[in-house]
């Protein structure tokens, strides 16, 4: 068994105890929903990690011949692309995390679109929204940043997925029984819509600090290939491209817009960012993302002219509220944009008519951010 090690200032080492719950609600229902990223969404799709508005912690199921309330399921998620995502938590002595489990877990994937409609599962999402004191809206901001969606829609998405079974199953453990694995291996290359998926949530303990350490298996590279013959159903989507993106601002905007925009573009490519490029229906889009500041991008432009700076992308750590307010700090002094007082959880958005004047001003904030802030660590 892999061992987790503290290093001292001098370089020596010391290992961290491994731990087990002793409280399935506490310690891994309720670390789960304040922490949704402990299901690592780089880990299941690397390319495009995912993702996670959190529906509802404990997800009622009806019976089916009553209508009452009888059973839930632990955590009921979505991604950026509307996909259901179903995950039970069980400790590493539960008896229950085998045949059992993956039963229930089948039957819930097979029969979720009686159980739920896209009001239903639009109610209890705002009822998560809300006591996270922040709008559904914004939520669907920070999922899908480069082209959101209405509310509506989205759920319908989520709705729709249900019914094509298109979902995603996730057994959220401390360590998984062998047989199990077996089990999520089987399925996941058998089935071409559903993904079966374990995260090992292992924990160590020293002197009072706990760490999680999230690992993903059920992702063999014979099941991506089996899945990847399947597209998720999210609309009429388009995949854009550096030659359609600029086709499209040029017959949205004036030549001084589009050649603002083509100076932050290039300006993000001489600075070694990673962009990638959006899936907008109505409006093309690239992001800029620069790995050590973190996960996701920084800024999105839109070929409409709107700029939108990421904000709610980034995690809630020391690190990442330093660098935030670093960044929100020269957008304010070198730009003069107006940031929300919480723009640690926001997306906010900027006209082209606001923006591109300033051009200079941004690549300045640029150079600023990648030469002279340090590099984060803990991401």
């Amino acid at each position: 068994m892999s061992k987790v090690y503290t290093v001292g200032n001098d370089g020596t080492t010391q290992p961290m105890a491994r731990i087990h719950c002793k409280n399935e609600d506490l310690e891994l229902q309720r670390i789960l929903e304040i922490n949704p990223d402990l299901v690592p969404g780089d880990q299941i799709n690397p390319t495009d990690p995912r993702r996670w508005l959190v529906v509802k912690r404990e997800m009622p199921v009806p019976d089916p011949t009553t209508g009452d309330d009888r059973w839930s399921i632990d955590m009921f998620f979505v991604d950026q692309d509307a996909m259901p995502t179903f995950i039970e938590c069980k400790r590493y002595n539960d008896s229950r995390a085998k045949r059992e489990v993956v039963g229930q877990m089948l039957e819930y994937a097979a029969n979720g679109h009686y159980y739920w409609s896209k009001e239903e599962m639009r109610n209890y999402a705002e009822e998560s929204a809300t006591k996270n004191k922040i709008s559904l809206e914004e939520e669907i901001k920070r999922l899908q940043p480069e082209e959101t969606e209405s509310v509506d829609n989205f759920f319908q998405h989520v709705q729709d997925n249900l019914r094509e079974g298109q979902v995603r199953l996730i057994f959220f453990m401390e360590e998984a029984p062998p047989e199990l694995k077996s089990v999520v291996d089987f399925l996941n290359k058998q089935m071409e819509r559903a993904e079966v998926l374990i995260v090992e949530a292992r924990q160590y303990e020293l002197n009072g600090t706990k760490v999680v350490t999230p690992i993903l298996f059920g992702y063999t590279e014979e099941a991506r290939q089996i899945k990847r013959t399947v597209s998720v159903n999210s609309g009429s989507r388009r995949k854009w491209d550096k030659e359609s993106f600029f086709q499209d601002a040029k017959e949205r905007l004036n030549k001084d817009q589009v050649s603002s925009i083509k100076q932050i573009f290039d300006k993000s490519q001489e600075l070694k960012s990673e962009i990638s490029w959006g899936t907008g229906k109505t409006a093309g889009s690239f992001s800029a993302k620069w790995s050590h500041l973190g996960k996701y991008s920084v800024f999105t432009i839109f070929s409409d002219g709107r700029l939108t700076v990421n904000f709610g992308s980034f995690n809630n750590d020391p690190e990442q509220r330093k660098f935030m307010a670093f960044l929100k700090e020269k957008l304010v002094t070198y730009l003069g944009f107006i940031v929300p007082e919480d723009y640690e959880r926001r997306y906010p958005n900027y006209s082209v008519e606001q923006w591109a004047g300033k051009t200079k001003q941004f690549i300045e904030t640029l150079d600023l951010i990648i030469h002279e802030y340090q590099p984060i660590d803990n991401v």
